[in-house]
């Protein structure tokens, strides 16, 4: 599902990001657990998608989506800061490679 909104395509990413960021907020507010995961890292995974949203194209999903996948498995054990280090990591290195 597209909508075309001028310039900008809104698609399936777009409303998952969104969503993930009212579940985030509503569990930070309602003081509901998350648990095994820690609140901060999947903040961390939220940022990352939102503000990486509009550097990835379509032809280069599957390696993003596994670079994305790789830190929700990690927001199970990792420190925020651990978790965005694997993610500047990760991002530089696929970088290079130009398989982003």
């Amino acid at each position: 599902m597209q909508i075309k909104l001028d310039r900008f395509i809104l698609d399936e990413k777009d409303f998952f990001i969104f969503f993930m960021g009212l579940f985030l907020l509503a569990a930070f507010i309602l003081r509901v657990s998350i648990a095994p995961f820690r609140l901060e890292s999947l903040v961390v995974v939220f940022l990352f998608l939102l503000v990486t949203r509009s550097l990835i194209s379509s032809l280069k999903f599957t390696s993003y989506f596994y670079i994305a996948f790789l830190g929700f498995l990690f927001s199970l054990f990792l420190s925020p800061y651990g978790l965005a280090l694997y993610f500047l990591i990760a991002m530089i290195i696929y970088r290079k490679t130009n398989l982003i």
